[in-house]
């Protein structure tokens, strides 16, 4: 499973901690508004049952404690948080971990510099992140160093005034435009959303985990990185899906940038084994150089390209057919 790591001050920490609650705030009012609105919701639609969550605090510069979700997020504009309405929220739960020592930026970055955690994203490049993931394989990493400078404990946290339980209602509030979804982020909630209810199987196999907004160092982020665990050695991962989503038509730019995700994922994470990566476009429609490209690449270099175009359904649902 995925892991979720929100960015807090101390105050909403402690508020946090004691409501059993994490949220996202609301947008600002202005152009791009609702764009930002879908964007946050797509985030949040990642979250599944029993996911773990972790609560970065951003002026201590640290991560600290280990909860997990309590059912799946909901929207909700109730005042919880002083400062400003959080209406993106998700009920979380304590775990059999308790730690006391908070984990440091510092010693996090250390790890970073040598490769064992490379989806932290404190920053996008659009600026700061309120929430991020992580994958289950990273979050192992840093159990470890929580272990490290926490004695092991049975003991388990409290959560003092329990925040009550809402029903999982974020696709209620995708911007839709003339019965289709009105921007990328949109398509990215549902899609969130199928992959969090473990949707989609008959299409791309039995993926053990998936990541949205994954980080490159190339300025941008992949949309979807599905994982495939090793169905013989649990610990290992057999291969991975990179996925790019278009709202409307995928066209040349889109298709340069979904094969340099996949040039730098082989370069950088899986030392160049073509066989553990696979490439996927998602889209309403996909222009003729796409199709003539992909064609060919699957012809000559024995490489496909999935084309999965999308329909949105009545019943609000992204449905996926397979054009190539």
């Amino acid at each position: 499973m995925a892991v979720h790591i929100f960015c807090v001050t101390e105050e909403n920490y402690e508020i946090c901690i004691r409501c059993g609650l994490v949220g996202l705030p609301e947008p600002k009012e202005g152009r791009g508004r609702n764009n930002i609105f879908d964007g946050l919701l797509s985030r949040m639609s990642a979250i599944r049952e029993s996911d773990y969550i972790l609560l970065y605090i951003i002026g201590k510069k640290q991560l600290q404690g280990l909860w997990q979700a309590e059912g799946r997020a909901f929207y909700e504009e109730t005042i919880v948080w002083p400062d400003r309405i959080y209406p993106f929220r998700c009920k979380i739960k304590t775990t059999p971990y308790h730690f006391d020592k908070a984990l440091k930026l510092n010693d996090i970055n250390d790890l970073r510099s040598t490769g064992k955690i490379w989806t932290w994203a404190l920053q996008r490049t659009s600026g700061a992140n309120a929430m991020f993931s992580i994958s289950d394989k990273e979050f192992d990493v840093l159990l470890r160093e929580y272990m490290k400078i926490n004695p092991f404990t049975i003991s388990k946290g409290i959560i003092r005034e329990p925040y009550p339980f809402r029903e999982y209602n974020l696709k209620d509030y995708v911007h839709i435009e003339k019965g289709q979804p009105q921007y990328e982020y949109s398509v990215m909630t549902l899609l969130n959303d199928a992959f969090a209810n473990g949707e989609y199987t008959d299409i791309f196999g039995n993926y053990t985990d998936y990541l949205s907004y994954v980080p490159t160092n190339l300025g941008k982020e992949m949309d979807l990185l599905l994982i495939f665990g090793d169905p013989f050695e649990k610990a290992q991962i057999a291969s991975y899906d990179i996925i790019e989503v278009k709202r409307s038509e995928f066209d040349e730019k889109a298709l340069i940038q979904l094969i340099d995700y996949e040039s730098w994922f082989l370069q950088k994470k899986v030392s160049g084994d073509l066989n553990m990566v696979r490439t996927t476009a998602v889209a309403r429609t996909f222009s003729e150089v796409v199709v003539d490209y992909v064609r060919k690449r699957k012809q000559f270099e024995d490489k496909p390209i999935k084309l999965l175009q999308y329909n949105y359904a009545s019943n609000g649902r992204l449905e996926l057919r397979q054009l190539l």
